[in-house]
């Protein structure tokens, strides 16, 4: 086989090679697979979820994952840790080790304390068991909003600085690339702080002060001297004539019903940090770069192998 020829073979079998790669071939950057299933907060007993309303202290706020009501897909069985931070991400809030914060997944949904490590309370639901996500530092977001963070126990074992669960500053969605559930919620937000606008605070201006001066001077000394002697000549032939009275309408209409609360509480809003974004990019890229060659080999003719004779 001549030298253009085996170029042209070795052409397309890159061709191949980068389709193949960028359809079927595994992440680039050793991502761990993408977490299924998702977290939520709830109160202790799971009765209120995504419950901004009722969230009045920190205390109140547990976290909650799996399969909302007990159905669909669940997290992977195993053990993780979270943490709480601002909205962003950036600023850790959680104050204890990083160890007391592991949890268990039994079945596909969050399962209370792991082992001996973890030692946040727990709380009791239908489904599964919430753990408190307290004790941490108040937000800095001036709609008292927070976020936390859910990810696997041993992607997080591998970011620098885990020095085997005793760090308080370790925050692994900013300091460590590992694939995370998240969650927002919000403390206080809703709980008014002043009633609303005061009522008037004088009364109406003061009453007369002083009653009538002087009462009538002298009632009359004498009676009338004569009665009338004549009666009335006539009296009203016809009766007045009444005015009748406006008829009043009935209302129209019926009276609407009332609009119910949807009893189904939406699911959270629950985002993945992982690398989907930049996996997709070097895909294209990839598939880019196999199209070039592609059409290079198309566009330039082979050449004619002429036999001797």
């Amino acid at each position: 086989m001549g030298r253009p020829r085996l170029f042209r073979a070795l052409g397309w079998l890159a061709v191949a090679g980068l389709v193949v790669g960028a359809l079927v071939g595994p992440t680039v950057g050793g991502a761990s697979a993408a977490i299924s299933g998702a977290i939520w907060t709830s109160t202790s007993d799971g009765s209120a979820v995504n419950a901004n309303v009722n969230y009045a202290l920190k205390t109140d706020v547990y976290l909650n994952g799996g399969p909302q009501h007990c159905s669909g897909s669940g997290l992977p069985d195993g053990l993780y840790y979270f943490q709480v931070t601002d909205p962003s991400g950036g600023a850790l809030l959680s104050t204890d080790a990083i160890s007391a914060r592991q949890v268990k997944v039994v079945n596909g949904v969050i399962a209370g304390v792991a082992g001996t490590t973890g030692t946040h309370a727990q709380g009791t639901a239908a489904c599964g068991v919430p753990v408190q996500l307290s004790p941490y530092n108040d937000t800095t977001n001036n709609g008292n909003e927070y976020s936390v963070d859910l990810a696997p126990a041993d992607a997080v074992a591998d970011c620098n600085g885990f020095n085997e669960g005793t760090s308080k500053t370790l925050n692994f969605v900013k300091g460590c690339d590992t694939e995370s559930k998240n969650d927002n919620f919000k403390v206080g937000a809703t709980i008014a702080t002043s009633p609303p606008t005061d009522p008037p605070t004088t009364p109406p201006t003061n009453p007369p002060t002083n009653p009538p001066t002087n009462p009538p001077t002298n009632p009359p000394t004498t009676r009338p001297t004569n009665p009338p002697t004549t009666a009335p000549t006539s009296t009203p032939t016809t009766a007045p004539t009444s005015t009748p009275a406006a008829a009043t309408e009935a209302p129209t209409g019926g009276v609407e019903a009332a609009t119910g609360t949807p009893g189904t509480t939406p699911p959270p809003t629950d985002s993945l940090n992982g690398h989907s974004s930049s996996d997709d990019s070097v895909r294209a890229i990839m598939l880019a770069i196999a199209g070039l060659i592609a059409i290079a080999l198309l566009l330039t003719p082979a050449s004619i192998v002429r036999r001797r004779r």
